[in-house]
């Protein structure tokens, strides 16, 4: 079914979701899809009322059976938000959150993106690779999007793919990749029993969102977007959960709340936005968007007032956010304003929660079902200087929610092991008796079960980044040096991130003593720890497989070394001081591996 570039006025209304209403049996033929209502105030009082009437395809019983001696495998349910802060607070506001997923299960505090922007992060998520790895490191264009996605052909080994070999329904929807759109719907990915989907341009148009459901456009004009996910996720689950015996099955679900919403005057007319930027020739960003219900909530809530925003002193920072003024007054109102709407937005997430964990419970799947909550990247409002944006190496853009509850898992515990999106995929295989031991993951199996041991060597990984600097509010000026290699080193013991910019500019904070990044002290730092970043950069800046699970074994090959507390013995000096360390030649949008050279290693006689 091709789609024109304004979709029909006039669809068919949407039937009301009854019980018994799915069914388990053979595929039935689609049903053409519909909104019930239109306008922003479609969805109105504490829950909307508007269902959708979905064909889903479930495995058939009758056909589909598994030996009675077999172990029961658990179905698993991914929950991914949108551009969730972590460092603002936001979960604090989503109660549905606490009671089922913080209270009866696991947090883990240190969790990581490794590349802060969404589609990088997600394709590592679906690979269980760095974004050096995948070659997707952009939104769009030669280095991301979703027809780079298709041309390359990362769907022929991917996470629904190893799922579905181990005897698994998946389950997609909601956002994938920018660039799923109007042009190239009907190519669909590999590995989904059923893939439903956002389009572009109607990706980040919450009151008018447009999936296509295996390649077939439906329209929900009117129709706020986290409950259209919330309902097809409860038609999936109704019939999932009755053959669950048969085959489990994997649910992904991806709102795109609390992203900022994109209105594009390609597929509509839309007003100027006051207040808004642009953001290509054709499309803008503009405030997050709550659900009708939510408009009026959090009136007098602020963005928390730390010592990283707005700050003072920037002098350690790179040049491009060296040179911004401090926010004023109308500004930090803006940013004010956007929190608050972000929150909003949020609590439509909340309700899809508490919903799906209502219908796993009522199917008694409680005890066989783990559920996954995280973030495709942080966000920021006012840090360092900063507006609203992600994509810097700073905190709130890399270090994202994660929780987990499920069978085997403690209840309102906290881990403080570190671990990356690019461990997602290989947990959900291991949980599904699944094995892949031709694949290079970056990523290793997440230490989720209160039996699991601490592992004190899960400390270092890579943040790297080759695009410019998104600012989704006010105008910035040299937005294209937001180029960069990080290090994150997190322990019970130390705490640091070290940075190479690809304007020469070299950044390490000390996160025990400076949890906010406020004091670049990488003039101040002793040569030899410095030194031993810069080999532990260089060493994860190509990983592929275990070396990025174990870099040390790149620096010391006979296992002597298993984390930087070893290496910083005094015995390694000389090693280190001969060690290679990474200078990026160009800010270049993409990523050029010849673009990033190896140099001698800092003399401790050197000017800094």
């Amino acid at each position: 079914m091709k789609l024109p570039l304004l979709l029909a006025a006039t669809l068919s209304a949407l039937n009301s979701v009854q019980a018994g209403s799915c069914f388990s049996g053979p595929i039935l033929p689609p049903t053409v899809q519909g909104s019930s209502s239109s306008g922003r105030n479609a969805t109105s009082g504490s829950q909307s009322n508007t269902h959708i009437q979905l064909d889903i395809k479930f495995p058939d019983s009758r056909t589909e059976t598994a030996s009675k001696d077999a172990p029961k495998r658990p179905n698993i349910i991914f929950l991914l938000t949108d551009d969730q802060d972590k460092h603002m607070g936001s979960l604090e506001y989503m109660p549905f959150v606490k009671k089922h997923l913080i209270e009866k299960g696991t947090v883990f505090e240190n969790h990581f993106v490794t590349s802060a922007i969404c589609c990088p992060s997600r394709v590592s998520v679906l690979k269980g690779q760095f974004a050096h790895n995948t070659g997707f490191t952009d939104v769009h264009g030669k280095f991301g999007g979703y027809d780079k996605f298709l041309r390359e052909g990362m769907d022929n080994e991917y996470l629904p793919k190893w799922l579905q070999d181990a005897g698994y329904s998946t389950y997609y929807i909601g956002k994938l990749l920018n660039g799923y759109g109007v042009h190239n719907h009907e190519q669909i990915p590999k590995g989904w029993t059923d893939f439903d989907a956002l389009v572009h341009p109607y990706i980040y148009d919450n009151f008018h969102p447009v999936f296509a459901k295996n390649g077939e456009i439906r329209d929900y004009e009117g129709t706020f977007q986290v409950d259209v996910v919330r309902d097809k996720a409860l038609e999936v689950l109704s019939g999932a959960l009755k053959v669950v015996d048969e085959k489990p099955f994997f649910l992904y679900l991806a709102p795109t709340a609390p992203h900022t919403e994109m209105l594009y005057n390609s597929a509509k007319k839309v007003e100027q936005v006051p207040g808004s930027k642009p953001y290509s020739k054709e499309g803008r960003f503009t405030e997050a968007v709550p659900a009708t219900r939510h408009a009026n909530l959090f009136s007098d809530v602020k963005v928390p007032r730390r010592e990283n925003f707005n700050t003072a002193d920037v002098s350690g920072k790179p040049r491009y956010i060296q040179e911004l003024p401090l926010l004023n007054d109308e500004e930090v109102e803006t940013l004010d304003h956007w929190h608050r709407q972000r929150l909003r937005a949020l609590q439509s997430v909340d309700e899809l929660l508490d919903s799906v964990v209502q219908a796993v419970e009522a199917a008694g799947q409680g005890d066989n079902t783990y559920i996954f909550y995280s973030s495709d990247n942080g966000f920021h409002l006012g840090l360092h200087r900063l507006n609203a944006g992600k994509t810097t190496p700073y905190e709130d853009d890399i270090n994202v929610p994660f929780i987990v509850r499920g069978p085997g898992v403690a209840k309102g515990a906290v881990r403080k092991e570190s671990t990356t999106h690019t461990d997602i995929a290989p947990t959900f295989l291991k949980l599904a008796g699944a094995q892949n031991k031709a694949y290079a993951f970056d990523g290793t199996p997440i230490p989720i079960f209160t039996q699991d041991s601490p592992q004190p060597n899960r400390e270092s990984f890579a943040v790297e980044f080759w695009r410019p600097y998104v600012s989704e509010l006010f105008d910035i000026e040299n937005i294209n040096e937001n180029v960069y290699r990080s290090v994150r080193i997190v322990s019970e013991d130390y705490s640091y991130l070290y940075t190479v910019w690809c304007t020469d500019h070299y950044e390490l904070y000390d996160l025990k003593k400076d949890p906010q990044q406020l004091k670049n002290v990488y003039k101040n730092s002793n040569v030899a720890l410095v030194n031993r970043l810069d080999a532990l950069l260089v060493a994860l800046k190509d990983c592929v497989g275990k070396e990025c699970q174990s870099p040390w074994i790149k620096l010391h090959s006979d296992g002597s070394v298993k984390n930087f507390g070893q290496a910083l013995d005094a015995k390694y000096d000389s090693l280190y001081q001969n060690t290679e360390r990474l200078y990026i030649s160009e800010c270049l949008n993409g990523f050029y591996p010849e673009n990033e050279k190896l140099i001698g290693a800092l003399r401790a006689h050197e000017n800094w």
